[in-house]
């Protein structure tokens, strides 16, 4: 099995929403992935086992304007060739396929023009895809055309490190950085952007629309939602979180 880093990033006033991911990841993600936190100031609670905080320096420091500041100094700092990265919003909702994510991380490190692994189903239903790129054991491998929206998404996947860095720049947001980043992404003709058709990482985006003030649940089950109520992991928005839109 793969030994590869999960890599959450967050900050100070999301640290209710990583405690999220802790339960949904114990639950969801067996075995349990060696997990790497990056944010700013220590845990209010006692993570996980296999689970890891990297401090940025202080939050103040990096606006949200400067979130790839944060970002390129959490890459630097933790020294991995390549990481799985994904925004402390984004919970699993059902059994990750380990079995997929060890193919695609041995994938990674085999060939490495490759800048991204995409995990969810974001490359599969972008447009201009080649669906029928690869096959490798029980993977359909789908290749992202350069100039497919999102090509630079900040959905989970793996990432080369170096690939990574080479295309973001200071000062820019999470959504700059998908947006303007992917016209950067798009230029480098040496670097492909990879997905499948399986989705062996599906998520949920628990603040979507970048709204903090509550919460989507409508794709965790009800079973898990009351779990987690009753262990107080939504203590900080209320039950009004079960609501839906």
């Amino acid at each position: 099995m793969s030994d590869y880093p999960v890599v959450i990033t967050s900050s100070d006033g999301y640290w209710p929403t990583v405690k999220v991911m802790t339960w949904l990841i114990q639950k969801h993600w067996k075995p349990a992935p060696r997990v790497i936190v990056g944010g700013f100031s220590d845990p209010p609670f006692d993570l996980p086992k296999k689970w890891s905080f990297f401090s940025c320096g202080k939050q103040e420091d990096y606006p949200l304007s400067k979130w790839s500041d944060a970002v390129i100094k959490l890459l630097e700092g933790i020294g991995e060739e390549v990481a799985l990265l994904m925004l402390d919003d984004m919970w699993p909702v059902r059994g990750v396929d380990t079995r997929a994510l060890d193919v695609a991380y041995g994938w990674m490190h085999q060939f490495k023009n490759v800048a991204k692994f995409e995990l969810g189903a974001d490359r599969l239903y972008a447009h201009g895809c080649d669906l029928h790129y690869a096959r490798c054991a029980h993977l359909d491998i789908i290749k992202s055309m350069p100039g497919s929206p999102y090509h630079l998404s900040t959905m989970p996947g793996f990432w080369r490190v170096e690939h990574l860095l080479s295309v973001m720049v200071p000062g820019e947001s999470p959504w700059d950085l998908e947006l303007q980043g992917t016209t950067r992404l798009a230029h480098r003709s040496d670097l492909d952007v990879l997905g499948t058709r399986q989705w062996p990482l599906k998520v949920t985006l628990g603040h979507r629309g970048g709204d903090s003030k509550g919460l989507l649940l409508d794709e965790i089950t009800p079973a898990e939602v009351d779990a987690m109520q009753a262990g107080g992991y939504f203590d900080r928005w209320g039950r009004e979180s079960r609501q839906t839109d």
